[in-house]
This record gives structure tokens, sequence and C-alpha cells, in this order.
């Protein structure tokens, strides 16, 4: 960090060290709706030289298309073919543990087009239907929760064996509505297991997003059907660059990517110096 100030000028010099790099979204490349400074800079290099990149979000309630365009409207230039997102890790669920056809009930918004769907997964999120239904997806975003979360709670009740897939993890997100912090689709979830616990029922959510491993076994088949030609055969020849350590940072380290932390968001050097090891980045740069 001494002699790079930001990850553009580290890139500049190191680029031959790296197959592609991933990016974060909140307080990496964007904070309250607006690019952070040298964001627009970077992307539309990386475009120019046609070097392979992502941005990695936990965002499920918004589409590839969804997200892009408020990215673009930030001001970053962003198409959908570079967002890959946690609801995208749905298509890779999906296909492992053969859920094509089946219905679940979702509550929340899982964009649109629904992820679900485009996983080849029949939603609804009629409570009537429940009976019908062989798990819970739990969408997020604002909606009149305690109707739906109530009828996911007493399918969960009755079937505790039925899978419980939570797209994006995040308990928390900074909220422009509130000029604050929100609640993400991760506090619901865990408010569920909670109650379902003190009832008596074990059930554990699936989580696809950041830090867990199903969105980071995405991002080789993504890239390659994103630069088709190009081979992708190494993690750790991939940065994930981010402002999280819980998230960013750890599911990087803990999938073999190499971990880059921007201090541009909500984490200081002093949190690095109390990190555990797992947490620890192998970069550290004041911005990207």
């Amino acid at each position: 960090m001494d002699n790079f100030v930001t990850f553009y000028q580290y890139f500049l010099s190191h680029r031959d060290d790296f197959d592609a790099l991933l990016f974060d979204v909140d307080g990496t490349l964007s904070s309250g709706g607006k690019a952070l400074p040298g964001a627009k800079e970077l992307l539309e290099y990386l475009e120019k030289i046609k070097f392979p990149y992502l941005l990695l979000t936990n965002d499920a309630g918004n589409s590839q298309a969804q997200k892009a365009a408020i990215l673009n409207r930030a001001g970053l230039p962003v198409s959908e073919e570079r967002v890959l997102a946690s609801g995208n890790a749905l298509s890779w669920w999906s296909k492992h543990y053969d859920c094509t056809g089946k219905l679940f009930f979702q509550y929340g918004k899982l964009g649109t087009p629904s992820f679900a769907r485009l996983a080849g997964i029949d939603v609804t999120n009629d409570p009537e239907r429940i009976g019908e239904c062989s798990g819970v997806i739990a969408g997020e975003g604002y909606f009149d929760w305690q109707i739906p979360v109530e009828s996911a709670f007493n399918l969960l009740l009755k079937h505790p064996e039925y899978p419980f897939i939570v797209p994006n993890p995040d308990c928390y997100w900074p909220s422009l509505k509130f000029n604050g912090m929100g609640f993400g689709s991760g506090a619901l979830a865990k408010l569920l297991q909670l109650v379902l616990k003190e009832a008596g029922k074990d059930v554990t959510p699936v989580y696809l997003g950041k830090p867990y491993a199903p969105i980071y076994q995405c991002v080789l088949d993504f890239l390659k059907g994103s630069y088709p030609g190009q081979t992708f055969t190494s993690p750790a020849r991939i940065a994930m660059i981010g402002d999280s350590l819980s998230s960013d940072i750890a599911g990087a380290n803990a999938n073999g990517f190499t971990s880059v932390l921007v201090l541009s968001g909500i984490t200081d050097m002093e949190a690095v110096r109390n990190a555990e090891n797992n947490k620890k980045p192998s970069l550290i740069f004041r911005s990207v």
C-alpha cells in the first residue's frame, strides 16, 4: 500500500500476475449510489484492453440487467454480462441437487426475470400453495413480509428436511431509503432459523453468496462463458477486490482466490490488524 495507493496503479505494473479480476460493488466501486473515485476509469481501462473481469454481488433482488442499470446510473459503465450475482448461484445449486421443475415457496424479490426461474426452479409466493412446495427460497427487498415468512416458517416446521435456500447471506447493508443501514435477507433467514430452533427444529440455511462457496464455484464457469477461448485454471490468479473482511476477503481466501482489500468502504486498518487469519487480505489499497 505504501508504493501503490490504488489497485489500479498496482494492476498497471502487475497485470501479468492475474488472469481475471472480481469486484465487489458497494464500498468498492460505488457508495451512496455514486461511483467511487477511480472506479469508472479502471473499468473503462479493463474494457479497453479486453481484460476479463466480473462484478461479484450478493444482491439477488435485482437481475443482472437491473443491477447493470443501477450501476450505469451511478456512472459506472457496466454491461449485464459483467454481473455475477448470488442469485446466479441458484443455477449451480439446482443443477447439483436436481431441483429442476420442483416447486419452491419464495418470499421477497429475486430479480426480474427471476433468478429462480432462470435456474429452472418453479416458484410461488401464494401461501395457499405452500403444501405443494419442496422447499423455501429467500428473496429480499422491501415487501409485506409477515404472511410470506410465516408461511415459510410453517412449511419448514412441518418439513425441516426441506432445503431453505438463501442467495444473499448479508444481514445488513447500506440503505439509501433510511440514510443508514437496512436489514438484509440474511437477517430474516437467521430469525427464521432461531424461531425454528426454539420450536424444536434444526434448519440450517443454504447460503449461496459471498463468503460461501457456491458463488465462487460459479466464477470459473461464468468467466469461461463470458470470455470463450480463454482458460481460467487457477483461482489464485484471480483477484477478489472488496471492502469487507468477513465477506469479500474471507470468501476469497477460503476458495483459493487472491484477496485484495480496499479501504474505501467498511474496513479500516485497525480492523485488519485485529482480523483473524482467514480474514487477512493478500493485498491492501486505499481504493480501486
